[in-house]
């Protein structure tokens, strides 16, 4: 009997594959030879399932909305308020840890040939909205917790967004290395002064 391929984990796996050759050699290298060589199948399996380059690094940009959506609507810790919950899921959109990181790398990297790339682009404005929506609706969770019953939630999304992207595009900036706690403290600075 012929064995099943699952499409969704063989492309996963492609993507991952991607993000490594991303991270290590650079976005130039971002090729269908080179995804193929690091997930270790050839490079016609990998063609069947993204049949152009812009096809590839669409899907490589969408991994990384995937992965984010996936993690906030993952299981919470148990007994937390409102506002720990709402601080949790910012804290999952910024680069805190390695895998993280090696997610805000490959969609900086790979989000720079949107500018020039129209099919690319339609992937990247799609993340950009889809942070900016998740902003939005965790405010709003956020805003039924009674000590934010001031708080409008899409006045809000705008400075929201824009402080989880600089937060974001620092701690990339940083090495490896350094303590990511003070945009933890940023986070809740920010959520402090909403209140």
């Amino acid at each position: 009997m012929p064995k099943r391929i699952d499409r969704q984990a063989r492309e996963r796996a492609i993507g991952e594959a991607a993000w490594r050759v991303v991270v290590q050699d650079g976005v130039t290298k971002l090729s269908v030879r080179n995804v193929a060589a690091e997930a270790g199948i050839a490079a016609g399996s990998l063609r069947y399932l993204f049949p152009t380059q812009e096809a590839l690094r669409s899907y490589v940009l969408d991994l990384v909305r995937q992965r984010v959506a996936d993690r906030i609507s993952g299981p919470k810790r148990t007994q937390q308020t409102i506002r720990q919950t709402a601080e949790e899921n910012f804290a999952q959109l910024l680069p805190l840890d390695a895998e993280r990181r090696v997610e805000m790398e490959v969609f900086l990297s790979v989000g720079v040939l949107a500018f020039t790339d129209p099919v690319l682009r339609l992937a990247y404005e799609r993340a950009h909205t889809d942070l900016r929506e998740g902003c939005r609706q965790i405010l709003e969770m956020l805003a039924t917790d009674p000590d934010y019953s001031a708080l409008d939630a899409l006045i809000e999304t705008p400075r929201t967004h824009a402080l989880i992207d600089g937060l974001a595009l620092h701690l990339v900036r940083q090495r490896a290395d350094e303590d990511t706690t003070w945009a933890c403290e940023e986070l809740a600075r920010h959520l402090d002064a909403l209140r």
